[in-house]
C-alpha cells in the first residue's frame, strides 16, 4: 500500500493541474467575451482599496478588477449583478457578499482547496462593509513589466466630479493596469506571444502579502503581477515574491495568452523571454 500512494498522490496532482489549466482557458474565453461585447479586455480597475460596483459599467469607469468584470462570462451574472441599483449603503454591504463568494474558475486546487479565508489587508475596502472572510484568486493578470500603482479617490464623489489626479499609465506596457482599456489591436507583439493571465506566485505560510485580499479588488498585487527582469516566475515558497509569478506546481506555472492558448512557462524561463511576454508591444519577438 505504501508503494502505491506516491502515485496515487502523483494522479491526483495531475487532475489538479488539469483543472487549474481549464480554468484558465475559462478566463481566456471570457476576456475574449468581454473583448467582443465592450472591444477592450476588462479594465485592471481603480486601485486595492476599491472593488466591484454593479452600477459603474466595465471601463475605466469601474473600480474594481478584471475578475469582477468577467463574472457575468464565468455564469455569474447574479453575483456580479448584486447590489445593482441599490442605495449606497446597500451595495457596500451587498459588496462584501460578492468578495466571500467563491468562483470555481479563479481557482488553483493544487494550492488550495475552494473556499474562503481571512482577508488581511492592511487597507479598509473603500466602498464596501469590511469582509472577514473572503474569496482569493490564484491568477493575476499581466501588468507587464513597468510597476504602477494608484489607489485611486478617497470617494466616488471625488472620482465622479473629476476631484482626483489619476496616476498617468501612458507608460504601461502590460494588459491590464489601473484604469486599463486595452485592445487586442494594442497588443502589436501578437496575441499568441502575449501574457494574458497567470498564476501568482504565493508565500507558504499563510499565503499573505500579495494574497491577503480578495478577489475583486482594483489594481494591485493580489490581482495583477508584473514581468520585469528581476521578477521572474518562481514556486510558492518561504520569502517575498509578491510581484512576481509563480504557483504551488512543481516544474512552472500556467498562462492563459492573449490569444487563449494556455502554456506552462517553466520557472528556468530565461528572465527577457519572460519580459517580452509581458509587454504587448516592444516589438522584440520571442523565439
Amino acid at each position: 500500500m505504501a508503494l502505491l500512494l506516491p502515485a496515487v498522490q502523483a494522479a491526483r496532482e495531475a487532475a489538479r493541474r488539469a483543472t487549474c489549466q481549464n480554468n484558465l482557458r475559462q478566463v481566456g474565453i471570457a476576456m475574449h467575451s468581454h473583448h467582443s461585447a465592450y472591444g477592450y479586455f476588462p479594465t485592471g480597475g481603480w486601485g486595492y482599496v476599491w472593488t466591484g460596483d454593479p452600477d459603474r459599467g466595465s471601463d475605466r469607469r469601474q473600480p474594481g478588477g478584471w475578475a469582477f468584470s468577467i463574472l457575468p462570462y464565468l455564469e455569474q451574472t447574479t453575483l456580479q449583478k448584486l447590489g445593482r441599483g441599490a442605495s449606497e449603503q446597500d451595495k457596500r454591504t451587498l459588496a462584501a457578499e460578492v468578495a466571500s463568494t467563491p468562483v470555481a474558475s479563479l481557482n488553483c486546487p493544487s494550492r488550495r482547496a475552494l473556499d474562503v479565508y481571512p482577508y488581511g489587508g492592511s487597507h479598509e475596502v473603500r466602498n464596501a462593509e469590511p469582509a472577514e472572510l473572503v474569496f482569493k484568486t490564484d491568477y493575476a493578470a499581466n501588468a507587464g513589466d513597468l510597476v504602477i500603482g494608484d489607489l485611486g479617490p478617497e470617494t466616488l464623489d471625488d472620482a465622479v466630479n473629476g476631484n482626483y489626479d489619476w496616476k498617468n499609465t501612458a507608460d504601461a506596457t502590460g494588459v491590464f493596469y489601473p484604469r486599463s482599456e486595452v485592445k487586442t489591436a494594442k497588443i502589436t507583439d501578437g496575441t499568441s506571444q502575449t501574457y494574458l493571465v497567470g498564476e501568482k506566485r504565493c508565500i507558504l505560510e499563510g499565503y499573505d502579502w500579495g494574497d491577503d485580499q480578495h478577489a475583486f479588488l482594483g489594481h494591485g498585487n493580489d490581482t495583477g503581477r508584473y514581468t520585469s527582469l528581476d521578477l521572474p516566475p518562481i514556486p510558492d515558497g518561504e520569502t517575498a515574491g509578491h510581484k512576481q509569478f509563480g504557483s504551488a506546481h512543481q516544474a512552472g506555472c500556467y498562462f492563459v495568452f492573449a490569444d487563449g492558448a494556455v502554456q506552462l512557462i517553466a520557472y528556468d524561463i530565461d528572465p527577457e523571454i519572460h519580459r517580452r511576454h509581458g509587454h504587448r508591444a516592444d516589438g522584440l519577438l520571442v523565439e
